[in-house]
């Protein structure tokens, strides 16, 4: 007898609701689903935003870009904005300002997936083209304090990026100003920018084009004009490019021991001038014989010593918003020095470049009318060496001494006085002729910076345009 199987049913079988039958209330439940579906994904974000991206570009790139007074990024980037109206302008440092007032419109259908793309276009100019390079230079020598770059930091190119900028200038400053720029080039990093600066400077801020060669053939000038060069270009190469320079004709007859001085021919006799406290020595004038040029020094007064204590002591006393530069610490670093180095503990350490600025100014103010034509400011680097060749004994003491000059680490290479002070430097020069070596040795700090054994030997020398 078969077995009666169970019934199964795996049916489901919707009722009629208010008499409508599933597959009509069904259909309808599924549009509106999918309805309400387009709305919220198509519709409703326009509604409850209804923004546009803002793209501003700019030539040269890399302005940045306010809206309605607020700074909202760099050119090239998409700005979310709300529609209506704005005012956008594209500010870069030394070029003039652009701006235009624009009424962005919001995009309601299809926002979130296609929002409405609203561009602009800027072209930049500037009435100074050497002040921009300059600030360039400026940033490059900033940055090639820093060393080599590495994976987790990576340096700007500064100089090329403010090659690119100027476009075609053909104003004799820019090429000093890149001049000025090449000595700070003591990283391969540095070494990359200067050169694809030059080769952008020739293209008037474009890709290399034909003029290339030319580019080529000035560096290759520049190289041979500068005595060290080879030196300086070898320890920059990778090794396998290094040792072609060393084996080379021109590295084996390029060398210069640096700059020959050759006082004026004529009576040397030091004339020595008393001005209060201090004691000036009369430097005459003479010649620099450099590695290409000649040079002549005018004649000025050095200052037999470093300023004493008291004397700057009197300085603050007339202007106290300098004691914050001023750092007597001295007695806390005497103990450590070796008993053979002697150390004038009444001389003025501890001070800021700026301080130093301040007090040779103050004594300016102090010189007789009869020395209406002076000044008193800190050495040039090439005072103070030409000074030191004279047998100043105080000069030997185991201190730096303030220069006014910016501190460029590849002094070898010239460069006019005025390219020099317009680019700058993020360091001021120190010098000092130390027992551990025969010649003069030189060194630099920030101009914010102070230093236990850092002092001041002011000059006086006529009046220059230097600041």
């Amino acid at each position: 007898m078969r077995e009666k199987q169970p019934e199964t049913d795996d049916n489901v079988r919707l009722k009629p609701i208010f008499g409508i039958r599933p597959g009509v209330y069904l259909t309808v439940l599924y549009s509106i689903i999918l309805v309400l579906l387009f709305f919220f994904l198509l519709v409703y974000p326009g509604i409850k935003n209804p923004s546009a991206f803002l793209l501003v570009k700019t030539e040269p790139a890399g302005a940045g870009i306010r809206v309605n007074d607020i700074y909202m990024g760099v050119s090239g980037a998409k700005i979310p904005l709300n529609g209506g109206t704005y005012t956008v302008e594209a500010v870069m440092p030394g070029f003039e300002t652009q701006s235009s007032v624009c009424r962005i419109p919001g995009r309601i259908f299809m926002s979130l997936f296609f929002p409405r793309l609203y561009k602009i276009d800027f072209s930049l100019t500037t009435g100074d083209p050497a002040a921009v390079f300059a600030q360039a230079a400026f940033d490059f020598a900033s940055w090639s304090f820093g060393g080599e770059p590495t994976v987790s930091r990576q340096i700007p190119l500064s100089l090329s990026e403010g090659a690119y900028r100027i476009g075609q200038s053909n104003k004799k400053e820019i090429g000093e100003l890149l001049t000025a720029a090449s000595r700070f080039a003591v990283t391969r990093a540095a070494l990359r920018d200067l050169s694809r600066a030059k080769i952008l400077l020739d293209n008037g801020g474009l890709s290399p084009s034909a003029s290339l060669i030319g580019s080529v053939s000035d560096i290759l000038v520049f190289l041979s004009e500068n005595y060290g060069s080879s030196e300086w270009l070898s320890s920059l190469l990778p090794p396998e490019s290094s040792s072609v320079i060393r084996d080379s004709q021109w590295y084996k007859n390029d060398f210069f021991s640096g700059p020959v001085i050759l006082p004026a021919p004529g009576n040397h006799n030091v004339r020595r001038v008393e001005f209060g406290e201090l004691t000036f020595l009369e430097i005459p004038a003479g010649t620099i014989v450099g590695s290409k040029e000649r040079l002549n020094v005018k004649g000025f007064f050095v200052c037999e010593n470093p300023v004493p204590k008291s004397l700057f002591e009197t300085f603050l006393n007339e202007n106290p918003q300098w004691e914050n530069d001023y750092t007597d610490y001295f007695e806390d670093v005497i103990i450590g020095l070796p008993s053979d180095i002697y150390y004038d503990t009444q001389i003025i350490t501890g001070i800021t470049w700026f301080a130093a600025d301040a007090f040779c100014k103050w004594l300016t103010n102090r010189l007789p009318p009869s020395m209406a034509g002076m000044e008193i400011r800190m050495p040039m680097e090439i005072e103070w060496e030409y000074a030191a060749l004279f047998g100043i004994k105080s000069m030997e003491d185991p201190v730096w001494e303030w220069c006014l000059d910016p501190f460029a680490p590849l002094q070898f290479i010239t460069a006019p006085a005025a390219a020099v002070i317009a680019a700058g430097s993020p360091e001021r020069s120190l010098r000092g002729r130390h027992s551990f070596s025969a010649e003069s040795s030189r060194a630099s700090l920030p101009p914010e910076f102070s230093s236990p054994f850092v002092t001041l030997r002011p000059v006086i020398a006529e009046k220059t345009a230097q600041e």
